[in-house]
């Protein structure tokens, strides 16, 4: 008997080959995306769809809405197979009919994992699970997100290049900010956001004393708050390096700023977020209360997580004496993912301190 899943849940898989089929009420196409540790794919072949049924490891059952899976077979630096389901009729919607019923079997024919991807909206792509390696063993990840861009700006979203090129340029240019000033995101960046990056980036700080130049450890830490409405649901920073779903992971702590580029990284898949968190804000406080001012080549940056695009960037230093800033907010509108730059002065040693004063920008 299939282990029935639900939205959100992750379980090891026991098998190491398998097939993902799905049922549905009308013609439906089944797709795999072949994904790297940054979620893009290598190139155009490692997407598998019904102009291309076969990858390593992955191929499209002929005749029916399935995919052949086989783990070992997947090449090395592929660390996720993301597993999309779009209606042929891309002028349909998925809240129009029942809801698709995904299945995972083993080769013998015998069921594994039942979902049934209920909740969806007037999108005619969902994306329904994913395969996450892990170690030596694979997962898989119940999503069931609708994507309303449609399938072409799924999959060019992850890398693949599809259709005509655009009139319009995707990027425009990062918008460079100062505390307390805001930037929407249709004004650097057309379409959807799936994957975003915070990072942060300064160099010590040195001080000339009555003999010689010491150093001043200023300790800088990026965290991301995850809310629901305007209640605190998570948080990701130095002492928490991952979401509980997984969706939101830091780079690690940095204690000084040495070594050149970002110091800091927090990556955000936005499709595997639950759908209850409405937004993330991302903040920046000095661990041991070192005021901005004294900050050196100090700065944020949002970045497009799938083209690595900087779509904003403040200074930190700008502003003068305060502990902290809330430099971005990532938000749904309408079912999208939004990007809002905020670059706003706080006070606070530590993340959590930091909540009450970012609630009036959710």
């Amino acid at each position: 008997m299939a282990a029935q899943l639900t939205k959100g849940q992750v379980d090891r898989l026991t098998v190491d080959e398998f097939v993902v089929a799905v049922r549905h009420s009308e013609p439906v196409d089944v797709s795999a995306l072949l994904l790297n540790a940054a979620g893009r794919v290598r190139g155009e072949k490692d997407l598998v769809f019904y102009n291309q049924p076969t990858a390593s490891g992955v191929r499209l059952v002929p005749g029916q809405p399935a995919l052949n899976i086989a783990t070992r077979s997947l090449p090395p630096d592929i660390d996720h197979v993301r597993i999309t389901v779009t209606l042929e009729d891309h002028q349909a919607h998925f809240s129009d009919f029942a809801p698709p019923q995904v299945r995972i079997d083993d080769t013998a024919g015998n069921p594994v994992y039942e979902y049934v991807i209920e909740g969806l909206g007037r999108e005619s792509t969902v994306i329904a699970v994913d395969l996450d390696r892990v170690g030596v063993y694979w997962h898989v990840r119940v999503l069931g997100h609708g994507y309303p861009a449609g399938f072409e700006a799924l999959v060019r979203a992850h890398g693949v290049p599809v259709g005509a090129p655009e009139t319009d340029p995707v990027f425009r240019g990062p918008a460079v900010l100062n505390p307390g000033q805001e930037v929407a995101l249709h004004e650097i960046r057309k379409g959807e956001l799936t994957m975003a990056k915070m990072a942060l980036g300064w160099d010590p700080v040195r001080v000339h004393g009555a003999r010689s130049i010491r150093a001043v450890e200023v300790d800088l830490d990026a965290s991301a708050l995850l809310f629901i409405g305007h209640n605190l649901v998570d948080a990701v920073y130095y002492q928490q390096l991952s979401s509980r779903d997984g969706a939101v992971r830091h780079s690690g702590d940095n204690l000084t700023g040495e070594g050149s580029g970002d110091d800091e990284v927090i990556t955000v898949d936005l499709a595997r977020l639950s759908q209850q968190v409405t937004a993330l804000v991302f903040v920046v406080t000095s661990y041991a209360g070192h005021t901005f001012e004294r900050l050196r080549n100090a700065y944020w940056r949002m970045v497009d997580g799938t083209t690595n695009a900087e779509l904003a960037r403040g200074n930190l230093r700008a502003g003068g004496a305060h502990t902290g800033m809330a430099v971005a907010k990532v938000y749904r509108e309408d079912g999208i993912w939004r990007l809002a730059a905020l670059g706003a002065p706080l006070q606070a040693g530590h993340p959590v301190e930091t909540v009450p004063q970012v609630t009036p920008f959710l």
